[in-house]
């Protein structure tokens, strides 16, 4: 034990690295195999292995000449990351300094060393941890022959190698090297505290591989894979040494990963059609949804003002000959009319010299937005450690036969763009074209082992391009005001080439306005930006083959009405933008924990009394003696309701004096359901026997109505956002707000908007948030109203959700924060937890506003099935206002 790091637990580090719950797992495995085995080079294997085997029974063999375990982590869960926690609590807490980290081929070995050794890489694997005096002396290539055996002194040594560097007789590592006074590897194979770090360990098990390793002669070995088989002749053998495993369904399920869908055609039988036609439907419908995909993630970007990731396509072939012959249709006028002529790349063994460094080149900048490379073309899988983040599209053609193939494919395409799920369901998938394989993939869904879900199928033929359209400031002005005072203020003669003119200039000059308000630092429009604006709209027009006669016969005064519209312009829009506090919390103040009022699901208590005769020895408490009369319990003497509260307090969330009375409640109808079906005395029987079930299954529905409350929060108004957000919005459908649609409203784009800040909207729901729109925007007593953008409001709940409130609406006295929920939802703990925060944020910017001569805030929460076509937006809020 190294008594300089006590605080070092595998807890704390778990914390300071941030470990997800797999790698935290595994840390802990470590932690308590270690507890009963002592790592040292004479180590008696047999009675080692007998200790793992009884902690982890699937560890049956460590298959190697000294102790060596197996994590089979999902690909994405974060194994360099992890390699990092081993690392740190090996040397904090079992003194260990020397690490040899394997590498299965150059791709990976270049991670391994730019992981493990560049501490300003975001990837880098010890960010958080200060154990070390120094950081971690990394030795590679070479530098044992051009280096001091000294200088290897430090406190911890991480010795990277690509495992074809010391598993042949003649490698160099094996030479007698003068500096060291023997071979570099002799050298590692004497350390005392040697442990071996495997990365993709199914590479390692050839037999001069493992030989190698085996001469290292490492006091213990850490296998890290994602696929934990080694193939023996056609069959595919599982680790005997495996000691946790975390596969890719567990991955995806647990969010650590983007999900996969897979794509099919419906109603057509692939077994009719010939190899290339089935290739041209597969790339076809592949490509669709790339684009698909592409316009999605442009969206998303552009509206959560987050950096664009530019997705890709990945075409896996069977061969070089017909990956040639895939490159040519996809760059011919065949396919998309050329498109991707340009943004096409081939990658394969057979490629040479430049042409290769080119591809290669390209192929690992795939992630850069100015790459244009779009379609990826490989012959069978890519080499692992090619980590990638904006594959979104796999088409596999005639290949990926078997599960495993298919899983390994699918893996290149699940880690997350931004790191973490962003619950846009577009962003957060990886799309499989799966078309003669259908039906094996749903198969496979019905296991539960699947990376598939029945449900994460999409055809093909539904993935219809959509439109997408910017937010404009809904000016209200009319073409006939605006000539009508262009024409007063020019004085130009009335023609029709001159009414184009001014219509036009106007529609140029709010476009102008309206981007720099957007972009513009100061989000106002200066003085010079204003010379700017008519600069811009003067060439513009000077040059229209059109309008260029009537603008150069009547330059001077045009030039003159252009400036005067542009400040008359930006005064519109800066009345039309509505003003936001903008909340900073000093004081996160107190957590309170709330259950929401609710009644118990009783389906799912349907246990029956037990035999009195037989519960003598399932009594928990066998020196109650009192209450045991002959063979059999006097259930009388127990107080079944006591009973369950005993269980329930136990819970850490559970608070007896603040929900007592939902407790009794609870209880109370859990007893008279038992009662009604059994009698009093089969209740207690029930109660008592199964009083853990029972009082574990009322805790969990009691978790699902259960948020966290912010309590005595301090916040303060550091000032508004005179304007609002644009959006960017996909759809469909476009129809006039009070018109009929026939999409699915999500989408639909509304337009014609006058009242709103903003010309276009997109809602979720008909019944309400469409009706409450249709009832605002035509109400005498609305000035103006808003769809915000989802990060208008910095309003968070329950540790950190981003709250986006459904709409602003203005009036003459007051601003409203309004939110439109459904029956079914108003006491949604979610909704709850919402409610409470916009209750407090209107609280804190009203105090603000009426010190600083702004208008009030106020909270409505209106039940969608209380809006109706007549409502007035007075009668709603004099009804629904919660502050």
């Amino acid at each position: 034990m190294n008594n300089y790091f006590p605080q070092y637990t595998t807890d704390y580090i778990s914390g300071v690295m941030s470990l997800r719950k797999p790698q935290t797992k595994s840390l802990k495995i470590l932690e308590s195999i270690l507890d009963k085995v002592t790592l040292c080079k004479d180590m008696n294997l047999r009675t080692s292995l007998d200790s793992i085997h009884e902690m982890y029974p699937i560890c049956t063999d460590f298959e190697r000449d000294f102790m060596s375990l197996t994590f089979a982590l999902a690909t994405g869960v974060g194994k360099t990351r992890l390699m990092g926690a081993f690392i740190a609590y090996l040397y904090t807490q079992k003194n260990i300094k020397n690490f040899f980290v394997v590498a299965p081929n150059t791709t990976i070995y270049d991670k391994l060393k730019r992981d493990l050794s560049d501490s300003g890489s975001e990837k880098y694997v010890f960010k958080g941890l200060g154990c070390f005096s120094a950081p971690p002396l990394i030795i590679t290539d070479d530098d044992y022959k051009s280096k001091q055996i000294s200088l290897f002194e430090s406190d911890v040594r991480i010795f990277i190698y690509n495992i074809d560097k010391f598993n042949k007789e003649d490698a160099n590592m094996k030479k007698v090297n003068e500096i060291i006074g023997d071979s570099f590897y002799q050298y590692l194979s004497s350390l005392p505290d040697l442990v071996l770090i495997m990365d993709e360990s199914h590479h390692y098990r050839a037999k001069k591989g493992a030989q190698a390793l085996n001469e290292l002669n490492p006091i213990l070995g850490l296998e890290l894979t994602a696929t934990p088989l080694v193939a023996k002749g056609t069959k595919q053998v599982p680790f005997k040494n495996v000691v946790y495993e975390y596969p890719l369904s567990k991955a995806i399920e647990d969010g650590y990963t983007r999900t996969p869908f897979a794509i099919t055609r419906s109603d057509i039988d692939f077994y009719n059609f010939g190899d290339e036609q089935l290739d041209k439907m597969m790339l076809l419908d592949g490509i669709a949804c790339h684009e698909h995909t592409k316009q999605k993630l442009e969206v998303y970007a552009i509206n959560h003002q987050k950096h664009i990731v530019k997705p890709f396509m990945l075409v896996v072939c069977k061969d070089t000959e017909h990956a040639t012959w895939v490159e040519n249709y996809i760059r011919s006028d065949e396919f998309k009319d050329g498109k991707y002529r340009n943004k096409t790349i081939i990658v394969h063994s057979k490629q040479k010299g430049a042409e290769t460094e080119a591809n290669t080149r390209m192929l690992l900048d795939v992630e850069n937005p100015e790459n244009p490379v779009e379609i990826v073309i490989h012959v069978n899988m890519l080499k692992e450690g090619w980590d990638v983040n904006n594959l979104y599209t796999i088409v596999p053609l005639r290949t990926a036969a078997s599960k495993i193939l298919r899983e390994q494919m699918v893996g290149r395409g699940l880690r997350l763009p931004y790191g973490e799920r962003t619950e846009d369901r577009d962003v957060d998938a990886v799309m499989l074209t799966a078309h003669d394989k259908f039906n094996d993939i749903l198969s496979e869904a019905q296991s539960g082992n699947s990376i598939f879900k029945a449900g994460n199928v999409i055809k093909a033929e539904e993935i219809v391009p959509e439109n997408v359209e910017y937010t404009q400031i809904s000016f209200e002005t009319e073409p006939s005001t605006v000539c009508e005072e262009a024409y007063n203020s020019t004085n130009i003669p009335h023609s029709e080439q001159a009414e184009s003119m001014f219509i036009k200039a106007e529609e140029l000059i709010q476009n102008k306005v309206v981007e720099v308000i957007q972009k513009s630092p100061q989000h106002t429009v200066t003085e010079q930006k204003k010379k700017e604006i008519v600069e811009a709209v003067t060439n513009h027009l000077a040059q229209d083959k059109d309008l260029g006669i009537v603008f150069h016969e009547n330059k001077m005064p045009i030039a003159a009405w252009l400036l005067e519209k542009t400040e008359e312009t930006h005064i519109a829009a800066q009345n039309k933008f509505i003003p936001i506090p903008r909340i900073k919390i000093t004081d996160a103040g107190v957590e309170e924990y709330v259950f929401v009022d609710f009644d118990l699901d009783l389906s799912a208590f349907n246990h029956v009394p037990i035999n009195n005769e037989l519960l003598i020895q399932n009594l928990e408490d066998m020196s109650d003696r009192k209450r045991i009369k002959g063979d059999a319990i006097d259930f009388d003497g127990y107080n079944p309701i006591k009973v369950i509260l005993e269980e329930l307090r136990k819970k850490p969330e559970i608070d007896y004096e603040k929900c007592s009375a939902l407790l009794f409640k609870l209880i109370s109808q859990l007893c008279e359901h038992y009662e009604k079906q059994h009698g009093v005395h089969g209740m207690q029987n029930i109660i008592m026997m199964y009083k853990r079930d029972i009082s574990n299954e009322v805790y969990t529905q009691m978790m699902q109505h259960f948020y966290c409350k912010e309590g005595f929060l301090q916040q303060e108004v550091i000032g508004t956002c005179n304007y609002n957000l644009q959006q960017s919005y996909n759809y469909k459908e476009k129809v006039e707000l009070y018109e009929d649609f026939s999409e699915n409203i999500h989408s639909v784009l509304f337009t014609g908007i006058k009242k709103g800040v903003f010309s276009t909207a997109k809602f979720d729901s008909k019944d309400g948030e469409l009706t409450f729109a249709r009832v605002i925007e035509r109400d005498d007593d609305v000035i103006n109203w808003l769809r915000p953008h989802s990060k208008e409001f910095n309003i968070t709940y329950n540790r950190g959700h981003a709250y986006e409130p459904d709409f602003v609406v203005e009036t003459e006295e007051c601003t409203f924060l309004v939110e439109v929920k459904g029956e079914d939802k108003l006491n949604d703990p979610d909704v709850l937890a919402k409610k409470d925060r916009a209750i407090q944020y209107c609280s804190v910017a009203s105090t603000w506003a009426k010190a600083n001569g702004h208008k009030e805030w106020r909270y409505l929460f209106i039940p969608a099935g209380q809006i109706k076509e007549n409502s007035t937006f007075t009668q709603l809020a004099t009804r629904y206002k919660e502050l």
